[in-house]
C-alpha cells in the first residue's frame, strides 16, 4: 500500500510494544518528502504520538535499515515515557488513545 500524507500528516499504526517502547519503521521516501510536517503513530491500546519530521529524521536517519535496497528506516522505538525515538529525545505530542477510531493508514 501506498503511504498518504494528508495536510502534511503521515499516519502509522504501531501494534507492537515491549517495556514502554513501540517498534516501527518509515519509508525512506515517505521521510524525505517534502510535503511531510507530522509524522502521527497511533500506538495499539496507547497514546497517539506526533513528531516533527525535523525531530524524527533526526532520530533515524543513519540508524537501521531494511528491505531491498535498504528502502526504510528502522526497525527504531519510540518511547512515549521518556520522549524519545531510538533513544534520542525528541519533540512529541502525546494525544489520548485514538486507534479504534481511525481507518488503517
Amino acid at each position: 500500500m501506498k503511504a498518504t500524507i494528508t495536510n502534511g500528516m503521515w499516519r502509522r499504526r504501531v501494534p507492537w510494544e515491549k517495556s514502554g517502547n513501540w517498534r516501527t519503521d518509515v519509508s525512506k521516501r515517505v521521510l524525505s518528502d517534502s510535503r511531510l510536517k507530522i509524522a502521527e503513530f497511533l500506538l495499539k491500546n496507547g497514546p497517539t504520538v506526533r513528531i516533527p519530521v525535523a525531530e524524527l529524521r533526526r532520530a533515524v536517519e543513519g540508524g537501521s535499515s531494511h528491505h531491498v535496497n535498504n528502502q526504510i528506516w528502522g526497525p527504531f522505538n519510540i518511547n512515549p515515557a521518556d520522549r524519545t525515538v531510538n533513544g534520542r529525545k525528541v519533540r512529541m505530542k502525546i494525544s489520548p488513545a485514538t486507534w479504534a477510531s481511525t481507518k488503517k493508514g
